[in-house]
């Protein structure tokens, strides 16, 4: 599918108005979008702008964090087990474990927070009960992992009504996204839009299953990650 070709479907998308949900749940905007476009995956090639394209779809006013990727390699400052162990808890299925949704600069329940160290372009995991410094990962890093993943991203938006218990949406802004920096990132991360996720526990052998520290940001926050933006309807 070449570019206008994708402007053309989406504003005869955006003139149908709303448009009901075939499908319930966080899923069905994402659905929908693929269906009215006729595209059987989440991606798709558009020549005239060099590969291929992710492409995510979000309601205007929503709050939800996405996860952008996972990275653990060579952050930790100290020893997995030991961190599940001493600010760790019970959970239902009766394991030790860790799951924590960490902040820039506020201490959560279980009181980690994060820094951003400019000097060295680090963002720093630390727990405020003992100030010890958990792990850090670059923001170059950083970066480098989205951009992997995303770094071309067809991003829409749309509005959405509820009616007799149906949503429906009508998409009305879709802008292609390019060149997220690691600059874009920093800022973020300064800002606090960039929310860590601690995803661990102990197994029964003592071994440590870690699900992926996640990195996530609000979906309508995505846009301020890349450096070039081109408005599509």
């Amino acid at each position: 599918m070449k570019l206008i070709e994708l402007k053309k479907k989406l504003i005869q998308l955006s003139q149908k108005g709303f448009v009901k949900s075939q499908r319930k749940g966080p899923t069905g905007i994402g659905h929908l979008v693929e269906t009215e476009l006729g595209l059987k995956e989440t991606n798709i090639s558009i020549p005239d702008i060099g590969g291929r394209v992710e492409i995510k779809s979000t309601r205007e006013d929503s709050n939800s964090p996405i996860t952008l990727f996972t990275f653990n390699r060579g952050v930790w400052k100290i020893k997995q087990s030991e961190l599940i162990n001493k600010y760790g808890y019970v959970d239902e299925a009766g394991r030790q474990a860790l799951y924590s949704t960490v902040s820039k600069g506020i201490p959560n329940q279980q009181q980690f927070y994060y820094e951003v160290d400019l000097k060295r372009n680090l963002i720093v995991l630390k727990n405020k009960l003992d100030d010890m410094v958990i792990a850090e990962w670059s923001v170059y890093v950083i970066a480098g992992k989205f951009m992997t993943k995303l770094d071309r991203l067809l991003f829409i938006l749309a509005k959405s009504k509820i009616i007799n218990s149906e949503e429906y949406y009508h998409f009305h802004k879709a802008y292609l996204l390019e060149k997220p920096t690691p600059e874009n990132f920093l800022d973020a991360f300064n800002q606090g839009l960039i929310f860590i996720d601690i995803r661990m526990h102990l197994k029964s052998s003592g071994g440590v299953r870690n699900h992926g520290t996640g990195f996530r940001i609000k979906e309508k926050q995505l846009i301020t990650l890349y450096q070039k933006k081109t408005i599509i309807l």
